[in-house]
């Protein structure tokens, strides 16, 4: 069933357009595969403060924009943006596994570090396990969907 989730700190809807398993929330971290505004997938946190996922038959992302880096997209007080997509990630990152990671310190309480780099300028991202509401892992050669609601 199509439908979003709006997560704590985020005003961003993420489109999904499988069922979700709402039971999970509060108890292990919930994966998502999102399809807009980023696509990719989303993981919520057990210790997200508050997750709304909606059941909404009339979900639409909007108007494709071309985006081509692996990124991790983490939350922000105005939503991803064409100026705004997240960290960009090494072309050579392991999605899967980094997810795998990210799912292990989310539930755990424990801190991570990540690798930035590609295009733009090399870094590192320190994660909070303890803190961290939800990331959203993007592929690279993905689309991100314009104009996005908030509500």
């Amino acid at each position: 069933m199509p439908g979003y989730i709006q997560v704590e700190g985020d005003p961003t809807k993420w489109d999904f357009d499988q069922s979700v398993d709402v039971g999970q929330l509060g108890s292990q971290v919930l994966s998502v595969q999102v399809t807009a505004p980023l696509r990719g997938t989303l993981l919520v946190s057990p210790r997200a403060a508050s997750v709304a996922v909606f059941e909404d038959p009339t979900v639409d992302g909007g108007t494709p924009l071309p985006h081509t880096p692996g990124a991790i997209y983490l939350p922000t007080a105005a939503g991803p943006s064409e100026g705004s997509l997240g960290y960009e990630l090494p072309l050579s990152v392991d999605l899967q596994d980094l997810a795998s990671q990210v799912t292990t310190i989310m539930g755990e309480g424990q801190s991570k570090t990540v690798t930035l780099g590609g295009a733009a300028p090399t870094g590192t991202l320190v994660l909070n396990g303890v803190t961290l509401s939800f990331v959203v892992l993007s592929p690279s050669t993905l689309e991100v969907e314009g104009a996005v609601p908030h509500g």
